[in-house]
């Protein structure tokens, strides 16, 4: 079972009312709600005080205070044993299979530098998919040994060749990244490069970067979501948590950063016209 915090603080009252809410008795409700499968705990603390006492919510949470499903905004007191959920392999699924419905659209696909920035190699059965695309494809990561398998396969199976290389400056020269587990240090990008990547950078990095992704969640799950909360954080935690793993497959609508979104079709139009200008150079 999943279980989720909800805090509500009530507006503050005036005169008599503000003072009969401070001796109001804080309110713990819980709700069981179920959707295809998934079994879902919503407790919600109404706090009159304006102060959260966890402790009066501690039996009904239980083991799942490690991993709850709360809002960002919501911050727990250290060595209290209580954590927000937190996980990226959703959003490096989605971002994955976004990526490979952009190569696969691209008519120029095959002329593209493409590159993979996946320090602990959480992706290699993306870059396999992807050879059906694009040809000497830059793997960048930390991890050799997955990736030198899954490099040997392709050649084996598919005749197709990969650079695997550990040094963060071979991603200058790509027109297409994919970050599936994010991106936590600085690289020097091409300035025209699209990168798709899990979250937003935490470090500095150039090209045009994509991070958010906007996706139709599947019926049923919106009946159980509390309010606060996002799909993508919520479809994650029952990705995770729920194992709810054909959500892995859901391509998203469209992906969007900081300054614009894009869908699957825009994207690879935009990369086709890039590909066809450098090679008319």
């Amino acid at each position: 079972m999943i279980t989720a915090l909800s805090v509500n603080i009530p507006e503050k009252s005036e005169g008599f009312k503000r003072l009969t809410n401070r001796l109001r008795r804080d309110k713990v409700e819980v709700c069981v709600s179920r959707a295809r499968g998934v079994s879902l705990r919503h407790i919600t603390y109404t706090s009159y005080s304006g102060e959260v006492r966890l402790d009066r919510a501690d039996n009904l949470i239980g083991a799942q205070r490690s991993q709850l499903l709360c809002s960002e905004k919501l911050v727990f007191p250290l060595r209290s044993g209580y954590r927000r959920f937190s996980s990226s392999s959703f959003s490096s699924r989605l971002c994955s299979n976004m990526a490979l419905e952009v190569l696969r659209a691209c008519p120029s696909a095959a002329a593209l530098r493409c590159g993979m920035f996946d320090p602990h190699a959480l992706a290699a059965d993306w870059l396999l998919r992807s050879l059906a695309c694009c040809i000497n494809p830059i793997v960048v990561t930390d991890n050799n040994e997955i990736y030198s398998l899954a490099r040997e396969r392709a050649l084996e199976e598919l005749g197709a060749s990969i650079t695997l290389t550990k040094s963060r400056t071979e991603l200058e020269s790509c027109d297409f990244l994919l970050a599936p587990s994010g991106i936590r240090e600085p690289l020097c990008l091409h300035p025209g490069v699209i990168v798709l990547t899990a979250g937003k950078p935490s470090a500095p990095i150039g090209g045009e970067i994509y991070y958010h992704y906007n996706f139709r969640m599947p019926n049923g799950f919106d009946t159980i979501k509390p309010a606060e909360l996002s799909e993508e954080y919520f479809c994650s935690a029952l990705y995770t948590l729920g194992a709810q793993y054909e959500l892995g497959s859901i391509v998203p609508l469209s992906c969007s950063g900081q300054y614009c979104s894009q869908t699957v079709k825009s994207l690879a139009m935009l990369l086709d016209n890039r590909a066809k200008k450098a090679y008319n150079k």
